[in-house]
């Protein structure tokens, strides 16, 4: 039947234009001089007139071609590096013909098959890995919101005690003072300088437990720029002062409102204005500053101080995260407030960033929309 002109010429249109398979002419010296549409789309680069072993993944110099050709009809297996850059794996059967060789090549089902199973194994390991990660997210969710809880508890009951003391030594160093020696003052000043410290740690956990737990609420109102850098000098004139760092303030003629909550960006120039300080020497600036970039303000805080090495600078708005330089009259921090002030500027929509080169001072900026 097969030997019906008609059927055998509709053969070869089919396998050289359509059919899944490789068929590849090759002449005396094992190079390709012709393939059908399949070879074509699948070998790599342009195959006529080249050697066919350019085309087989051969790491170990093992496949001995010409011997293989002179098998006729015997099954081999050979790897292909394809058009695609992936190795495809494929049996091909050698045909001796006039002038050369005809190479049919047809997919490896056993190694596709094998390919399917490994996929599937993987894809079963995958989900069970994705199941595992989502139950361990859960837990560690869970464990979050209760150490929120343990910490805004214990930071709550911490409070009142902490401000018993401050009252008390203020009330002390006001009332009694003048009959008190110079030790039992500079003692009240000790405590009192300690349980302000401690108050200060108390409202940063608390507001870490807060924006963690989601419960951060924003209460806006229109402020200009000015109006908010104007808040923070009396809160820090004092500190400011007693290291005779002169404060210099800059808002520029924007009068354009911003919608913030006034409370917490005070909070926040109030710590950036305190680090600056504390990083300052006795006679050097810090520059409070405002200026209009695009549809928003970009507020700074500028220091002369010993600036921040670069590798500290990615970690710098992390929880507890602090820079390797000192501050120069010696105060402590736990490394809360920039993240708290991180935290505090992107749920107003903005962002917050710092340049600083050793040596020269730093620049914390903070953007905020109008």
């Amino acid at each position: 039947m097969f030997e019906d002109s008609s059927i055998a010429a509709s053969m070869r249109t089919y396998v050289v234009e359509t059919a899944p398979v490789l068929a590849v002419l090759l002449d005396a010296n094992l190079c390709v001089t012709d393939t059908n549409a399949q070879a074509c789309q699948l070998l790599r680069g342009e195959a006529v007139g080249r050697p066919f072993a350019e085309q087989l993944v051969d790491f170990k110099q093992s496949v001995d071609l010409a011997a293989l050709v002179r098998q006729e009809g015997v099954v081999h297996r050979l790897t292909l590096c394809t058009a695609s850059g992936m190795p495809e794996t494929l049996t091909f059967r050698f045909f001796p013909v006039e002038g050369g060789t005809l190479a049919l090549g047809s997919l490896d089902f056993r190694e596709q098959q094998n390919l399917r199973d490994e996929v599937l194994g993987l894809n079963r390991e995958l989900n069970n890995l994705t199941r595992q990660l989502h139950q361990a997210n859960a837990e560690l969710r869970e464990l979050n919101e209760l150490k929120n809880r343990f910490i805004g508890m214990a930071a709550h009951d911490l409070r009142k005690p902490v401000g018993v003391i401050m009252t008390y030594s203020e009330f002390m160093l006001d009332e009694a003072g003048d009959r008190l020696d110079d030790e039992q003052r500079g003692f009240l000043r000790a405590s009192l300088a300690a349980a302000t410290g401690m108050k200060r740690l108390i409202d940063n956990f608390l507001d870490v437990s807060v924006i963690e737990s989601g419960h951060l609420r924003l209460e806006r109102s229109s402020a200009a720029a000015a109006e908010l850098l104007a808040d923070v000098l009396p809160l820090v004139r004092l500190i400011a002062a007693r290291k005779k760092v002169e404060l210099i303030t800059e808002a520029g003629d924007d009068v354009r409102p911003l919608s913030v909550d006034r409370a917490k960006i005070q909070q926040v120039l109030v710590n950036l204005a305190s680090n600056a300080i504390e990083h300052s020497k006795t006679g050097q600036r810090v520059w409070l500053t405002a200026r209009t970039e695009g549809q928003g303000r970009v507020f700074s805080v500028r220091d002369e101080g010993p600036g921040i090495p670069p590798e500290e600078q990615k970690r710098l708005f992390a929880p507890f995260a602090r820079a390797g330089t000192r501050k120069t009259a010696g105060e402590r921090s736990v490394g809360l407030g920039l993240a708290i002030a991180r935290l505090v500027v992107e749920a107003h929509g903005g962002r917050i960033w710092v340049e600083s080169v050793p040596g020269s001072g730093s620049d914390f900026l903070f953007s905020l929309p109008v």
